[in-house]
């Protein structure tokens, strides 16, 4: 079962819920790493349900399974996606946990720019649900809402900016079981999309570097008869194929993990050395527990 992700690599809350236009929602918006259009990604596998081409540009995408949410909730999940300028999706597209959905932008009431770039989300519990009706305050939003940070768990690619002073919890379970893209071969190639036409020239001539791990962000799915991974590159997310005789996907000790991860992210490495010490403590925790076990076993 997935658990469901919040759906950008930077969290920096722009306006909260029940404030604004979102009175007596529980809406909220996000404005990404700065004043540009992020790339916002499927949260979990699913079905658009629905795109409107007017309005705010809404997408409503909803889960092909019960999803685990933040709280510990097992249920189907829609989330409501509003104002990006150029709608990458269609009615009844399916994808998968990771894969691109659209971008944080300004559409609004029929036409872009008006508003500045963010991304209106709105988690609902359930599917079947994609329309907005009108509540008391007169705000129009999707049926069924939950708080955001009660819904979508936060992965370890997500850098938080902003938090609006909201609970926000990460997803243990995915640093835990983090994967990473082990090159064993100078021809692994970089791409731009996961498209074999989009090399990545500005990063060591389109070439991954023999022996390196990068952080694996998400499992992308196939296109073009490869799989693909979305990776963490210098910074910056780019993607790979993967090919047998070229790289493989592997798991790190919690040290080699966070030495990969900071190679390959620099900047501020206090999240990362907390994440570190909290699967240092967790090992620790089990090392103790089978010792335990053990001298039990051993009594008997």
């Amino acid at each position: 079962m997935e658990r469901a992700r919040f759906p950008m690599e930077f969290l920096r809350v722009t306006q909260g819920p029940n404030v604004g236009s979102h009175v007596g929602s529980r809406a909220m918006d996000f404005g990404g790493r700065d004043t540009g259009c992020d790339a916002v990604y499927a949260p979990f596998t699913g079905r658009v349900a629905r795109v409107r081409t007017d309005s705010s540009h809404e997408t409503y995408f909803e889960s092909m399974e019960p999803v685990e949410f933040a709280d510990g909730t097992v249920d189907y999940m829609t989330v409501t996606l509003m104002h990006d300028n150029v709608l990458d999706v269609r009615a009844g597209q399916v994808l998968h946990q990771g894969e691109k959905i659209g971008d944080e932008g300004g559409f609004g009431s029929g036409r872009p720019g008006r508003f500045g770039a963010h991304l209106h989300l709105e988690v609902s519990r359930g599917r079947g649900i994609a329309y907005q009706v009108r509540n008391a305050q007169g705000t129009y939003c999707t049926p069924q809402q939950v708080d955001v940070w009660s819904a979508l768990w936060l992965g370890m690619d997500v850098q938080v900016l902003d938090g609006g002073g909201c609970p926000w919890k990460r997803d243990i379970k995915e640093e835990s079981d983090m994967k990473f893209l082990k090159v064993t071969s100078g021809k692994c190639e970089v791409f731009t999309a996961p498209d074999v036409n989009a090399v990545d020239k500005s990063y060591n001539g389109g070439k991954l570097i023999e022996g390196t791990c990068y952080p694996v962000q998400a499992e992308v799915g196939s296109s073009g008869g490869y799989s693909w991974v979305r990776i963490f590159v210098a910074g910056v997310q780019r993607y790979a194929a993967v090919l047998a005789d070229r790289c493989q996907l592997v798991t790190l000790s919690p040290g080699d993990a966070f030495t990969a991860c900071v190679a390959q992210g620099g900047g501020d490495t206090t999240e990362l050395e907390k994440q570190l010490a909290e699967a240092n403590a967790r090992a620790d925790e089990a090392d103790k527990r089978l010792a335990s076990a053990k001298a039990y076993v051993a009594e008997v």
